[in-house]
């Protein structure tokens, strides 16, 4: 979860405006939050109150009815979007409020393809009494899906076991990789079946993965694939 935490987010709100205000004073104050921005996280906030900054990738209008505004914003992860419809309001002169926000979008997931619970336990039944998995496997994603934002290693075969007892990731044991990887990135490193094994960060970059012929490319953060899985390669 901690490494979906850090997918970027869309949001579909309503903000209400304290008094009166025309639409084009608005669509032109929306455009001055787009980009990086500065940010301190609200008073009733799950984290300190520190000034940060934090992206903003769009913030569109889609209509208005009076002191409320419809609205589309996509944010990096950790973007409070109450805070700025609050200023939101500060920069229009009226003061404003968040009425009400739906969360339409995080990373590779979108809300018009999600599913229910009550889809999960219809798929669940129709697997125990029918021995199906076709509906489950419809509702249910691979934890694949979950990390394919973070660019791609794939490792030899040889190497999988190691990586699911904790070891780094050596640069032998690459057979191929996404570029561009910068030293510092998060990753996916993945068998060669496309496999998730862990999660790691970066030692070097992609030109030195090419280039060199030791030393650990990746350092293992969070191992997923069972240690039993792929055989043991070392005595």
């Amino acid at each position: 979860m901690s490494y979906m935490h850090s997918h970027a987010k869309e949001y579909v709100g309503v903000s209400e405006f304290h008094g009166p205000v025309s639409e084009t004073r608005i669509r032109k104050a929306t455009k001055e939050f787009i980009g990086e921005i500065y940010q301190r996280p609200p008073v009733r906030s799950a984290v300190s109150r520190r000034l940060r900054t934090r992206e903003v990738f769009y913030f569109d209008l889609i209509e208005m009815r009076g002191r409320r505004m419809l609205f589309k914003i996509g944010t990096e992860s950790g973007t409070y979007v109450r805070k700025i419809v609050h200023d939101l309001g500060l920069l229009v002169g009226t003061g404003a409020h968040m009425a009400a926000l739906r969360r339409t979008m995080d990373g590779p997931f979108v809300e018009r393809e999600a599913h229910s619970l009550w889809d999960v336990a219809g798929a669940l039944e129709i697997y125990r009494r029918r021995l199906d998995d076709y509906w489950l496997r419809s509702v249910f994603l691979p934890v694949e899906v979950c990390v394919s934002t973070f660019p791609s290693i794939y490792v030899k075969d040889s190497a999988v076991a190691s990586l699911c007892h904790g070891a780094g990731l050596a640069v032998g044991g690459i057979s191929s990789f996404e570029a561009p990887i910068a030293a510092g990135d998060v990753v996916a490193i993945k068998t060669l079946k496309g496999e998730l094994v862990a999660m790691g960060k970066t030692v070097k970059d992609d030109s030195s993965m090419m280039r060199d012929k030791s030393g650990i490319a990746a350092n293992v953060g969070r191992v997923v694939m069972d240690r039993g899985l792929y055989p043991k390669m070392w005595r």
